[in-house]
């Protein structure tokens, strides 16, 4: 039995994100949930999670239902549309990353949000993992001495595998946008980035194409520490690293096996920590951090502005590729 201060929330888009975020909500005692999608085969996979979920197929009657949250899944280019039509209804945000589909496109979001004033938090669930803010706290705490750069490694054909549409071989750098929770989380470690140098190919011949199938970055952070970036839409089985070196300490985050290995400079041996990680509690946490931001005022984990930051890095490496 829901409590007098329900919240009510809309989740708009319901493809495989917005059914996750769906399904982790549906667990709370705090909310009312309600989704909404254009296609109405949609309704059958949510009435799935919950017959109780109250379903729209028009987004603007879903918003005259009043909700007070709307957590956006659609396509990235229906952001600023979804996005300030629900900030006019009064209506807090939680947008699944990236913030849009362009830089300008995320400026006027996250003016829309000012001048409703309203929260905006953006879906980078990857600041969630326990391990990454066990990371921060090595970082923070200063015992890895001066951050000199790192290494982010991203390289997944199952990304294509579970691709529902072509897009990914239409689009060209999309792949960018894919793994922007790697420039997300490389900016809460090192701050703003300073420079961009980038270079790409498609010389992958797999069944599953994308365009282009690799990007190599390397970026300039503004403290001087200097990051390369390898991603790929072909190595298979998945692979995802990160690691952060300091000039006492380095880390290396196995992101697929979930430990975090940390070599001193006074030991033979590294340390190694363990953080399992169930995917379903990344959104939970993320719901945790919104709901109480909405509450009780206390920050969301990225806010628009910090998620323009990825953006901003991910477009101008497209456009240092488009140049080419």
């Amino acid at each position: 039995m829901k409590n007098m201060d329900t919240m009510k929330v809309l989740v708009a888009g319901c493809g495989s994100i917005g059914l996750r975020h769906l399904r982790c909500l549906t667990a709370r005692k705090d909310c009312r949930i309600m989704a909404c999608d254009s296609n109405l085969n949609a309704r059958n996979a949510v009435q799935e999670i919950d017959p109780e979920i109250l379903f729209f197929s028009d987004y603007r009657e879903a918003l005259a239902a009043g909700p007070e949250l709307v957590i956006i899944c659609t396509p990235n280019e229906l952001h600023e549309k979804f996005a300030v039509e629900a900030f006019q209804a009064g209506a807090h945000v939680l947008c699944e990353k990236p913030v849009a589909h362009t830089v300008e496109s995320g400026r006027r979001i996250v003016a829309a949000a000012e001048r409703a004033n309203r929260i905006l938090a953006v879906g980078y669930t990857e600041r969630f993992r326990p391990a990454f803010g066990f990371i921060q706290e090595k970082v923070q705490s200063g015992d890895m001495g001066n951050l000199i750069g790192g290494r982010s490694l991203v390289g997944s054909y199952k990304t294509l595998m579970c691709a529902k549409s072509d897009f990914r071989s239409r689009c060209f750098g999309i792949i960018l946008v894919d793994f922007t929770h790697e420039l997300d989380m490389l900016h809460a470690i090192f701050g703003p980035a300073a420079d961009v140098t980038c270079k790409a190919n498609s010389l992958a011949q797999k069944k599953l194409p994308a365009n282009p199938s690799l990007v190599s970055m390397l970026l300039e952070y503004r403290s001087g520490a200097i990051v390369s970036l390898h991603f790929d839409y072909v190595q298979h089985p998945q692979r995802r690293i990160i690691e952060i070196c300091g000039d006492r300490q380095t880390l290396v985050y196995d992101m697929e096996v979930n430990t975090v290995s940390v070599f001193d400079e006074n030991h033979p041996e590294p340390e190694v920590f363990s953080f399992p990680c169930e995917r379903d509690n990344l959104f939970i946490r993320e719901h945790d951090n919104m709901i109480r931001a909405i509450r009780t005022g206390t920050p969301v984990m990225v806010n628009g502005e910090q998620a323009m930051q990825s953006l901003e890095i991910a477009e101008q490496a497209v456009n240092i590729l488009l140049k080419k």
